[in-house]
């Protein structure tokens, strides 16, 4: 079974990478490189501010199977728009200092941007209800709307409505967060939250005590991702974060391929008390998603620089040199993702903050030492700096905590058997 869902979960998350990819591809030839640049940060300042509100919505995954889900769902939007009320009068305030506000917020994109959290947050709080009743294939359908409903949104305000600056990229945004929205409602969760099965109601405090830990990871973690792009607006302009944000979203899309197997790892993880079956499954997994993850990014590495030339326009030919200084981090991700998982599965996210805050240590010196000299390479490198010090740390405290042997870390014959079983069945489906 956990192989199925590994598959099911990993050929949604692979069809996203492709899609993705085509949405990048539509956008470097479409608005050219400012305006991508431009498009990243207001994604960026959306997906902070969601991760904020999800302080919360968080913990939805773990007491789902344990709690009333329409008294999670409440609580989880209440706090949402709570929270966003609060950054309303956050950005009213900041737009008094428009030099400082509109180097974190793109002028004129406050509003769109308070709106998209609210309906992201709505999204995200189905998905985690879902994932956390280990409806798995539901999970996959709204995830997949997601990407697909962004994608034709993207196509259709750059071709048909000839929208083409980071104003299609917003309306590709709503899109993305509507469409899954409206089928979750009328498909899953109203039946979901109809059958409470006479668990006992969640309360705020008890939410919050496990979800602010695991979040406030996520968000020091995203701040070692992304704050970068935060540096090379203020160090070399919009034309050169676009060319980065094209790098990273083309290098980070094969950390899906960790995230995959983490979501399935955290699914059942979360629905067992056993802890040798958690440290057994997440050392296999491990294994599993670092081979996978280090062989698509070595696909990536051989293409040439002029390939990503002619597929992107001649603005972003520096694309390769991202790639080849993220390529180290995205593999450290792919063992974040199962780390992070694993320790928030167990009830244990402390760990991840802890590996955040030590990646957040090395990113800042790291950026400003080396953007100023390299450019977009050295804000490349920085990052995966950040990565690898995050995921030693979890590491080390793993092997600790479970008296991990070296050589358990070691791929045997059981990962490359499982490996074999998933190509055989990705090329026969």
């Amino acid at each position: 079974m956990i192989i199925k869902n590994i598959l099911s979960t990993g050929a949604v998350r692979m069809l996203n990478a492709l899609s993705g990819f085509v949405l990048l591809w539509l956008a470097t030839n479409g608005m050219g490189a400012a305006a991508w640049g431009v498009s990243g940060l207001i994604l960026l300042n959306v997906t902070l501010l969601i991760m904020l509100a999800e302080m919360v919505s968080n913990a939805v995954v773990y007491y789902s199977s344990r709690r009333n889900p329409t008294s999670l769902v409440r609580l989880s939007a209440g706090f949402t728009f709570a929270l966003l009320a609060f950054f309303s009068l956050t950005f009213f305030v900041l737009s008094y200092f428009p030099d400082f506000f509109h180097v974190l917020v793109p002028q004129g994109y406050a509003v769109h941007i308070l709106i998209l959290v609210w309906l992201g947050s709505l999204h995200n709080i189905n998905l985690y209800l879902l994932l956390g009743r280990e409806r798995i294939k539901a999970f996959n359908t709204l995830f997949m709307l997601q990407f697909l409903s962004q994608l034709a949104a993207m196509a259709i305000a750059l071709h048909l409505l000839d929208i083409r600056n980071e104003l299609a990229y917003v309306i590709s945004l709503y899109a993305s967060y509507l469409v899954p929205l409206i089928a979750a409602y009328t498909t899953y969760i109203v039946p979901l939250l109809r059958g409470n099965n006479g668990l006992p109601d969640a309360n705020l405090r008890e939410m919050i005590a496990f979800g602010s830990l695991t979040q406030t990871s996520s968000f020091v973690h995203m701040l070692n991702r992304r704050l970068s792009f935060y540096v090379i607006r203020f160090f070399t302009g919009n034309a050169a974060l676009g060319v980065f944000n094209s790098g990273v979203q083309l290098t980070e899309g094969f950390r899906l391929i960790g995230h995959s197997i983490a979501l399935v790892q955290f699914s059942s993880i979360s629905n067992s008390s056993d802890p040798g079956y958690a440290r057994r499954l997440s050392i296999r997994l491990m294994k599993l998603s670092i081979i996978l993850t280090c062989l698509a990014l070595a696909v990536l590495l051989v293409v040439p620089a002029g390939v990503f030339e002619w597929l992107f326009s001649r603005e972003f030919g520096q694309i390769k040199l991202v790639v080849a200084g993220l390529a180290p981090g995205v593999l450290a991700l792919s063992a974040n993702a199962i780390f992070s998982h694993y320790f928030s599965g167990t009830g244990r996210p402390k760990y991840n903050l802890f590996a955040s805050l030590t990646g957040f240590i090395v990113v800042i010196p790291a950026l400003l030492l080396l953007i100023p000299p390299f450019g977009i390479f050295g804000a490349a490198l920085a990052a995966s700096l950040a990565y690898i010090a995050s995921a030693s740390y979890q590491a080390i405290i793993f092997t600790r905590m479970n008296h991990t042997a070296a050589r358990e870390w070691l791929p045997g014959r059981e990962e490359l058997d499982v490996v074999k079983q998933m190509i055989k069945k990705l090329m026969r489906s």
